[in-house]
Parts: structure tokens; sequence; C-alpha cells
């Protein structure tokens, strides 16, 4: 990456804002690299995200047109398609294997490498955003995908174009887990699957971590269904790969990652849809320890990094982080 003197962080606008109309509501983001021009998101409830072509002088101008859009198009322009439609965006599609490298480059950057997320770990992450119990706006979740561990650390990029860039990656990855599971749950293919820089101890840390924006609904959830969340608990915290590098069986639980997910995107699916329910009550919180920094020396002696050695080889998951 070309070295700049100054950091940019993502600065986000205090006129963000819930646009409901007829009964239907969108997220409207405005947000923009320092000393940039705003850029204009609008996500829908089924976590579709719509952006702007344009940038715009001030985050007024891009709240103006937002609402003058919603105003004059009808809210359902921006909207995407519900559930089960086959007809997609082109922003629903996933990332291809060089899109995804470049997103893997950018999270390895050395202005956030030791806090950043890997791939495998933001997929999991985005996966509890997308089918849990509410919808999380991007300016919420997008700051842990820098610092997993604090959400305070901020990427360095190049210009606003790197910066749109990042962001539209990012977006068009979180947009393809929630198609997935809108249309084909049971098809999802989690990132772990797809070669072995991705390991399922990161992904699972990382689903783990979509927690925390809702801790009360997950934790209730948790004690009610052990058994949806045990493939994350013994696969995600330092605990439970400590017992499942005893036992042996890590591929028992990276078989039962996706129907478990199955079983949680219909209880969280059926939640949504019930109007009026009530306020879920306080329980303990579930939540993950921080795992080994992917470019650690992997604990096992082996000298190489973490994910290239146990905590990223899914064809051999009887040793996981």
């Amino acid at each position: 990456m070309t070295n700049i003197d100054d950091d940019m962080p993502i600065i986000y606008s205090p006129l963000n804002r819930t646009a409901s109309r007829n009964g239907r509501s969108v997220e409207v983001e405005i947000y923009r690299a320092e000393n940039e021009d705003w850029i204009l998101e609008v996500v829908d409830e089924h976590g579709n995200s719509t952006v702007w072509d344009d940038l715009f002088p001030t985050d007024q101008a891009a709240l103006d047109e937002a609402m003058r859009t919603i105003n004059e198009q009808g809210i359902d322009a921006v909207i995407g398609p519900p559930p089960g439609q086959d007809k997609r965006n082109p922003t629903m599609h996933g990332l291809s294997d060089a899109e995804l490298r470049d997103l893997d480059d950018f999270l390895a950057d050395e202005s956030i490498e030791s806090t950043s997320m890997d791939l495998a770990m933001l997929d999991g992450y985005l996966t509890a955003i997308a089918i849990g119990p509410g919808l999380i706006p991007p300016s919420a979740w997008l700051p842990w995908v820098w610092d997993h561990v604090d959400g305070r650390a901020e990427p360095v990029f190049d210009n606003n174009s790197h910066a749109n860039r990042v962001l539209s990656l990012l977006m068009r990855h979180y947009n393809a887990v929630v198609e997935a599971f809108n249309t084909d749950p049971a098809g999802f293919e989690p990132m772990f699957v797809r070669g072995a820089d991705y390991g399922a101890a990161e992904w699972s840390d990382g689903f783990l971590c979509g927690f925390q924006f809702d801790e009360r609904a997950w934790s209730l959830l948790a004690v009610g269904q052990p058994t949806w969340f045990a493939p994350f608990m013994r696969l995600g915290t330092e605990d439970g790969i400590a017992i499942t590098d005893k036992q042996g069986d890590a591929a028992r639980w990276i078989d039962a990652i996706v129907p478990s997910l199955v079983e949680i995107a219909a209880y969280w699916k059926s939640r949504r849809a019930m109007p009026g329910h009530a306020p879920m009550p306080a329980m303990p919180i579930v939540r993950a320890t921080p795992k080994v920094g992917r470019n650690d020396p992997c604990p096992c002696g082996s000298g190489k990094k973490v994910k290239k050695c146990c905590g990223g080889t899914p064809t051999a998951p009887s040793t996981l982080h």
C-alpha cells in the first residue's frame, strides 16, 4: 500500500437515521473518509444495501437526496428483493476469488493487521449480523472489522476511491451472506470451506463476536437451545478448542455449523415476523475469548503462522484454535 502522511478514518454523520414509510423502514447511512466528500448508503429491512454513485459535499446534502428519493419515488425504490425472489441486484453477488484476495490483503495491511478480522472471522461475524435478532447498520458493525477487540482502530486508505473500493467489497460480501439465507440457508457455504487459508476456528470466533449488538437476545437463545451453539463454542473459544483438541472431534463440530445456522436463522426470522413480541429478559452473556493473532506463531510449535497452520486447515480439523 502507498504510504500517506495522514490516517483516513471513516467518519459517520450524526444525521444517520431510520426512515419509515407505509410500515416499512430503511436505515440511512452517511459516512466519509477524512477530508473527503460524503457517501450515501441505504440499508433495507432484508439487509440489502443501495449505495449512491455520486458523492455529496455535505452530509445534509446526502440526507436530502435520500429523503427526496424516498418521498418522490417511494420507499420501495430503496428496498431490494424479498427472501426467496430469484431476481437479484448485482450487488448481491458474492466476491470473486480475486476480490477476496484484495479484501484479505487490505485487512492484513500494517495499519490494522494487529487488530483486524481476517476473512474467515469476518465471514462468521457478518453471518451473525445477517441472521440475528435485528437489523444492525453498517456504522455499528464496521468499526469491529478493523478492530475486533475494541472497535477503535482505524484503517489507512490511499484516497477516497480506495476507501470506496474496500467498503464496497465489504458490503457486497455482507449482501451475499444475506441473500444466501434469504434464498437457500441450507446451501450456505462458510468461508472456511473455500480453502486451507480460512479457519473454522476463526469463523466461529467471528460468529460469536457478532452477538455483541444484542447480547441479551443471543444469550437467551443460547441458554434455551444449547445444541445450536455447541459448534461455535467448541470451535471458537479457548476452552472449547482445548476440549476439541483433546477429544479429536473437530470434524463433528465443523459439520454441525451449517445445520445450526439454519436453525438459528429460522428462529430469528420467525421472531422478527411476530408483531409486538415482548422484549427478551436479560440473561448471562455468551462471548468469545480473544483469538490468537492471525500472524502469530501457531501454538502447536510448527513455526508457521496461525492462519497457515492449525487455525486455517479445514482438511485437517482435529487441531483447531
